[in-house]
């Protein structure tokens, strides 16, 4: 249940996003009292989840100081209410472990309800772009589904350890994909797609380098067909799109026009200049516009980029409006999810690999997203982000051994082992085999 909540909801029903975190805290609490375990709230400290506690807390008590520094505090409570809600889901969540089952189930509902929700809207509604609930319009709904699309597909290392319900997890996981997939399409989103060579890097990382070299070549050119089938299906609108941007380009090099494109270029340009202006506090979430109309009264930039109330982009929009430490806080949300999850490639035990691949991909996504679009200008963006994160975090021991085999088991350490069903991998235990006595190979 939680799971879904927080992986279904945001995309497909109005406030999704708080509805998502308020009913995995509820939930989580419920399952807690049920337990009736003080020991399992011990386990919500250590692993390194005060890392992650604390860049929350922080991110929520950056958004409320620089509310109070520029007198903006009604923008920013939503914003640090967010990060603060997702910090107490995280300390629920480590009290009582979700089950790795309801994390990939919910996933697959989630490519799966929002693909059939944007074929409708593009193919019997009519609409031009497949869109989300306010706030989540085209971009916000697109990125979003397709990141759904790339964590199913994380998960079919999961997948394929399940084995009397391997088949079944492959292809539910597997339409998931297919579904967000579809939906980004139809949503018209082009920005999401900076994120795609970094994406593929990751997938390597994770699985492909440890394919035969006949395996890696057919996956990549199974990618690059699905890229451009995706390309030259009329219906999708992504060769419109993808022509649009570049005809855009070219007119602002010429300086004839600037379209979409260039409007975001114009107003990196701009941030840039108010950020050397105020580089410690930045200029608030109300300061911003006027301080972009000032800059085209001086003709430093176009005329109408005065209109947007954010940056277009998370790092500069971060430092613009909530300063220097705005800016670090948003780094930081980068960067604390890629510490814990990047050691996890290298591992050798598939299920944990599944969800470190997972959790690379979410922080590299919203990097990419995020160059063009201000996804944390939103509560929706931060709920969102937060509440994939934990899920996926307290999923990950604090330490994986590389170097040395383990397997898992339902057993405690010093019983009998017996093989486990992976799904139950939240709750398993590890044994570390070390290696068999013998004489050192030299080098």
């Amino acid at each position: 249940m939680q799971a879904v909540a927080i992986t279904a909801l945001p995309l497909l029903v109005p406030l999704g996003y708080w509805l998502g975190l308020a009913i995995t805290l509820v939930w989580g609490l419920l399952a807690w009292n049920k337990r009736r375990g003080q020991c399992c709230l011990k386990q919500a400290i250590g692993h390194g989840d005060g890392l992650l506690l604390a860049l929350l807390l922080g991110v929520g008590m950056v958004e409320l100081a620089a509310g109070a520094w520029h007198d903006s505090l009604r923008q920013a409570l939503p914003l640090a209410g967010a990060a603060w809600l997702a910090a107490l889901v995280l300390v629920m969540l480590r009290a009582v472990p979700p089950r790795p089952l309801a994390w990939w189930a919910g996933l697959a509902v989630s490519g799966l309800g929002v693909g059939g929700w944007a074929a409708w809207q593009k193919l019997v509604e009519g609409l031009t772009r497949a869109t989300g609930h306010p706030p989540l319009h085209s971009i916000f709904f697109g990125n979003l589904a397709l990141l759904s699309a790339l964590l199913c597909l994380a998960g079919l290392g999961w997948a394929w350890q399940q084995r009397t319900t391997r088949f079944f997890w492959v292809a539910l996981l597997l339409s998931g994909a297919a579904g967000g997939g579809l939906a980004s399409a139809l949503s018209g989103t082009r920005g999401g797609w900076l994120a795609l060579p970094l994406v593929i890097g990751v997938f390597y990382g994770g699985y492909a380098r440890r394919w035969p070299a006949a395996w890696r070549w057919l996956a990549l050119s199974a990618v690059l067909a699905l890229i451009m089938a995706m390309y030259v299906i009329p219906q999708s609108g992504v060769e419109k799109r993808v022509d649009k941007a570049v005809a855009e380009v070219h007119r602002y090099i010429e300086g004839t026009d600037y379209g979409s494109v260039g409007a975001r270029l114009e107003m990196y340009r701009g941030a840039l200049v108010l950020i050397r202006e105020r580089p410690l506090v930045g200029y608030g979430h109300q300061g911003y516009q006027p301080a972009m109309q000032a800059l085209e009264e001086k003709g430093v930039l176009s005329p109408g980029l005065g209109n947007y109330w954010h940056a277009h982009n998370d790092l500069l929009d971060a430092w613009v409006r909530r300063g220097l430490p705005g800016f670090l806080m948003v780094l930081a949300l980068y960067l604390v999810p890629l510490w814990r999850f990047l050691p996890g490639l290298r591992t050798k035990n598939p299920v944990q690999r599944s969800f470190a691949v997972a959790g690379v991909l979410l922080p590299v996504a919203f990097m990419g997203f995020g160059l063009s679009y201000s996804f944390f200008a939103y509560p929706a963006g931060i709920a969102v982000y937060s509440g994939w994160l934990i899920f996926l975090w307290v999923q990950v021991p604090g330490k994986v051994p590389q170097d040395r085999h383990h397997v898992f088991s339902n057993q405690k350490p010093d019983g009998p082992l017996a093989d486990a069903d992976a799904s139950d991998g939240g709750n398993l235990c590890y044994r570390v085999d070390d290696p068999p006595a013998g004489p050192l190979s030299s080098g």
